[in-house]
């Protein structure tokens, strides 16, 4: 649903209520050169224009982000363009970073492999002097442990607080006799679900594959710290968890409970465009998918979504399988890192708050759960079980952290190559397992010569 800029800047007035003392406490804003006042009689400075790259639909938060970031800060005004958040969308991003006329100064990186991959080439600016200079106090806002170094330096901002997520219809739940699961629940107790769901008309379950196999889930969840790697460097794909994984994935399709996977790939298959038609009963999808709940328009239904936690590999676990994420950077090459930053921190403290009705939530400790919820559901409650949305906010969560990239686009690669080969019939499980832990560990010997 499209907001007025009116509607949405209105919304700031009730900001205060979202993030405790955000306005009293911001030394982001009231130190930012760019908003203290000036009684030089020398001629205007000249106009810094920043370029700002995301992969979120304009109507979805930005234009309103920069509408208002614009109104209020003449001399630094910031252009948005949208990139869009696959393949082809990064290697558009890629490339404009190492333009020479078109390189963004900001960018958003989403997902930690995008980012790895851009930290890696050194398009990342280290941002720890500005964060110095502007006095952002990174562990009160976002919290320090929040944000993984890279080479001992701050190379990213999160701006969102990711939470992934089941998402059911719920007119069919309530027809099979079955309650919104709680969290704790388990992968197998997923699968029993999904073939209650399971109807002639409708598929019980959706997952996007290759980037959300539930290899990739089981791998995250039984180790949630460098959960690709092993005490000794090397990978971890021979834990009983791929296997586990690859078994769970490759039911999914010889029980009929989904899409095959060569359909989902071929005809580029999203999970909200499954869910929101009525051809799957269940997708895994996040908070982020609200904006698609939401647009009435592009997926007209009648029946309310619930956001249930992410199930467990072990019953009663806590991993949420996303995190914080869009990451902010600054290009390495900008000749505006300074205004850049006055951004950065301005977003971080005030802008995302415009993202909420979009399905984001802000990366922020301070926010009132209850208010943002609202906020993200506006005049759609008819289409969202609210209470099961508020409860996955609230909910107690250990999310993944990644302090080591050695090979890490490599094994994402080979992980979804030989999950491929396996749920397709090519080989079975154990050749499966075997390549993927020779072939990782080739990769991550080969990074580190």
């Amino acid at each position: 649903m499209k907001k007025s800029i009116s509607s949405a800047l209105s919304l700031t007035m009730a900001f205060s209520l979202v993030l405790a003392g955000c306005s009293k406490g911001d030394t982001t804003t009231s130190s930012s050169p760019a908003a203290a006042p000036t009684t030089s009689t020398a001629a205007p400075k000249k106009t810094v224009k920043l370029k700002l790259w995301g992969g979120i639909p304009e109507e979805s938060g930005p234009k309103d982000v920069v509408t208002k970031w614009n109104s209020t800060h003449p001399d630094i005004q910031v252009e948005y363009t949208r990139y869009v958040n696959d393949d082809s969308g990064n290697t558009k991003l890629d490339t404009a970073l190492i333009s020479n006329s078109d390189a963004p100064d900001i960018f958003f990186s989403y997902g930690e492999t995008n980012y790895n991959r851009r930290a890696n080439a050194g398009v990342t600016f280290p941002l720890d002097d500005l964060i110095s200079k502007y006095k952002l106090n990174v562990d009160d806002i976002i919290g320090k442990d929040n944000v993984v170094p890279f080479k001992g330096k701050t190379h990213y901002l999160p701006a969102m607080k990711l939470l992934s997520s089941v998402m059911i219809n719920q007119t069919a739940l309530e027809k099979a006799g079955e309650k919104i699961p709680a969290q704790g629940w388990t992968w197998d107790d997923y699968m029993a679900l999904a073939e209650k769901l399971n109807t002639s008309n409708q598929k019980g379950s959706f997952i996007k594959v290759p980037d959300d196999s539930m290899v990739r889930f089981a791998i995250l969840e039984n180790k949630p710290t460098d959960s690709y790697y092993t005490a000794d460097g090397l990978s971890s794909f021979d834990s009983p968890a791929v296997k586990k994984g690859l078994e769970y994935q490759k039911a999914l399709q010889d029980k009929g409970l989904s899409v095959k996977w060569p359909e989902i790939i071929a005809n580029k298959l999203l999970p909200p465009n499954e869910l929101l038609t009525g051809k799957a009963a269940m997708i895994f999808g996040g908070t982020h998918l609200l904006r698609n709940v939401k647009d009435a328009k592009s997926f007209p239904h009648d029946f309310k979504t619930i956001f249930a936690p992410v199930p467990q590999l072990e019953k009663g676990g806590k991993v949420n399988t996303a995190g914080f994420n869009d990451f902010m950077s600054i290009n390495n090459t900008s000749s505006n890192k300074d205004e850049a930053f006055q951004f950065i921190s301005w977003y971080l403290t005030e802008g995302n708050l415009l993202m909420i009705p979009g399905g984001r939530l802000p990366s922020s400790k301070k926010i009132d759960v209850d208010k943002v919820a609202d906020l993200m559901v506006e005049d759609a409650a008819n289409l969202i079980n609210v209470d099961s949305l508020k409860a996955l906010i609230k909910g107690d969560y250990t999310f993944p952290v990644q302090t080591i990239s050695t090979a890490l686009p490599e094994m994402t690669k080979i992980i979804n190559e030989e999950t491929e080969k396996y749920v397709m019939g090519v080989q079975p499980l154990e050749k499966a397992i075997q390549n993927m832990k020779t072939r990782a560990d080739q990769a991550i010997k080969a990074e580190k010569k």
